[in-house]
């Protein structure tokens, strides 16, 4: 494993008048329609991506994920050609988000599957930054999740601890903070890192579990004052109690490191 991110390519230029996008790319060792049914099938998708997923296929259907509802969206189908190209548009609340849309294209590559995905129309106005690269590495983070799950975990159910947290801090001093004390910083060197950048997110494949761990930092939208640390650990198979206990420690830990920090 290296300490790039999982791109094997991110991208954050502007794409169009007015408007820039964000994504990611990678490789994975599977069919094209093994990639498809994980980006488009209920059940595999809460095995890598959200919580909960319920899709109505098709061009013109939909397909909703929720983070226990901390985060829940339709997403309208705009384009389905399995197993090639996949182009999905999120449907925020009025005035709530500028209207972005997300292309999924796979390529069949040597039998490997060449998975590239774009969500474009994020403003080009500086606010936005943190905005574009919080979803470069989300990107970078889930795809690395599909493709640890297809090559590794196929068919096996995903048990995740998910836990954040509020904070009045800027980024760089939350970051420090989880540095300086031993609360989360063993785990920063415990995995296999595919994905470090200080300040921002670490992201690893923790070696004796085979889980897949991210912690980062997420600035708030636009004119939210508030950051937000986020704790990710996902295992598949029969791991269910383990991460019950997993998921109190961390959630302890977290309170104890910043306890200014209040749930969302």
């Amino acid at each position: 494993m290296t300490d790039e991110p999982a791109k094997d390519r991110v991208s954050g230029d502007a794409t169009g008048e007015g408007t820039r996008s964000a994504g990611g790319e990678i490789t994975i060792d599977a069919s094209p329609e093994r990639v498809w049914r994980a980006l488009t099938d209920a059940r595999e998708l809460e095995r890598w991506f959200p919580l909960d997923a319920r899709v109505e296929s098709g061009e013109g259907g939909t397909i909703w994920m929720s983070w226990r509802n901390e985060f829940a969206s339709d997403m309208k189908i705009l384009m389905w050609e399995p197993p090639r190209h996949l182009r999905t548009a999120w449907s925020f609340h009025e005035g709530e988000l500028p209207a972005q849309v997300t292309d999924y294209t796979l390529e069949s590559e040597g039998g490997k599957t060449v998975l590239r995905v774009v969500t474009s129309g994020f403003p080009l106005d500086p606010s936005w930054d943190g905005w574009v690269e919080g979803t470069n590495r989300g990107w970078a983070f889930e795809l690395r999740s599909l493709k640890h799950y297809l090559e590794r975990h196929e068919g096996q159910p995903r048990h995740v601890a998910y836990l954040r947290r509020r904070v009045p801090l800027p980024v760089q001093v939350a970051w420090s903070r989880i540095e300086d004390s031993d609360e989360l910083a063993s785990l920063l060197g415990a995995g296999e890192p595919f994905d470090r950048r200080p300040g921002g997110q670490y992201a690893a494949v923790m070696p004796t579990t085979d889980d897949l761990f991210r912690l980062s930092i997420e600035p708030g939208a636009p004119g939210v004052e508030l950051n937000e640390v986020v704790v990710f650990l996902s295992a598949w198979g029969d791991h269910a109690g383990r991460i019950d206990v997993t998921r109190s420690d961390l959630s302890a830990r977290l309170d104890r490191l910043f306890p200014e920090g209040t749930l969302p």
